[in-house]
């Protein structure tokens, strides 16, 4: 359990690159959150599709405040749902947004193009449907409180 607990910390814990005011990032993840304050519990103010254009406008730990270049809209953003557009997939770095429609960017999440998946469907009779289904999961932000709570208990127990 203490291996499991460790991992997602790490995998929670901080961004992987440097960020600076002014540099240009993409959304990373299929639903960025555009939160009012730097913090999980924040209340989300818009949803960024995959690809969609950020500014850095300042840094705050893993949190990253940004403007979306589409709006003006301002929030805050973890810092592991915003890359380089460089970094992405996307057909033309300089682009706004990705031109994909969610099922490509559910495929390509999984590391398929429609072909791949065609292919794999009329060959091996692969059922994606638990994937999809996985995709639609949202788990609620005070069960998620409660899930990092544990997880901290379980790694730094308070002396007895």
């Amino acid at each position: 359990m203490r291996f499991f607990a460790v991992l997602v910390l790490f995998l929670l814990s901080g961004a992987l690159f440097a960020l600076s005011v002014g540099d240009d990032l993409a959304v990373s993840v299929r639903q960025g959150e555009l939160r009012s304050a730097p913090g999980f519990l924040s209340r989300i103010d818009a949803r960024l599709t995959y690809g969609a254009a950020v500014t850095v406008l300042g840094v705050q730990g893993d949190w990253t405040r940004v403007r979306v270049e589409s709006t003006g809209d301002e929030g805050w953003m973890h810092a592991t749902a915003v890359l380089p557009p460089r970094e992405l997939n996307l057909a033309d770095a300089d682009r706004r947004d990705s031109g994909a429609s969610s099922d490509e960017i559910a495929l390509a999440g999984r590391g398929f193009s429609e072909q791949v998946e065609r292919e794999y469907e009329e060959q091996e009779s692969l059922d994606f449907g638990p994937v999809d289904d996985m995709e639609g999961l949202l788990v609620p932000v005070s069960e998620l409180s409660e899930f990092l709570g544990a997880i901290g208990a379980e790694i730094a127990p308070e002396a007895e």
